[in-house]
């Protein structure tokens, strides 16, 4: 094992991800939910409903195209999509990303 790689190592990763995770989140979701003049944090996946598909629906097949995306990396050990940053590490961010919104969700729903 890497005596970089050690518990405290992980401690301070984990945290600077969640930091970086809830910072990226807030933006996309004022960008996909029409703005900072709406008020509804699922708004976008409301719509689904307009073609009769739930909104927690919604969210899994979001995030079925994020783990297509991380199934095409583990095969082919590269991504044909690539714009600047970590597209790899984006695909898990945004995982989380969702998988936040289907909690949310499913606290609104109870």
């Amino acid at each position: 094992m890497n005596d970089l790689y050690t518990k405290k190592w992980w401690e301070e990763f984990r945290q600077k991800q969640i930091e970086e995770i809830l910072e990226i989140t807030s933006q996309k979701n004022c960008d996909y939910t029409g703005g900072n003049s709406c008020n509804n944090p699922f708004e976008n996946f409301d719509g689904s409903k307009d073609f009769g598909v739930p909104p927690l629906v919604g969210v899994c097949l979001r995030m079925q195209d994020k783990f297509q995306r991380a199934k095409a990396f583990c095969h082919d050990g590269n991504l044909k999509a690539s714009t600047e940053g970590d597209q790899v590490k984006d695909i898990f961010r945004d995982m989380i990303g969702y998988s936040l919104i289907a909690l949310g969700m499913l606290e609104r729903d109870k």
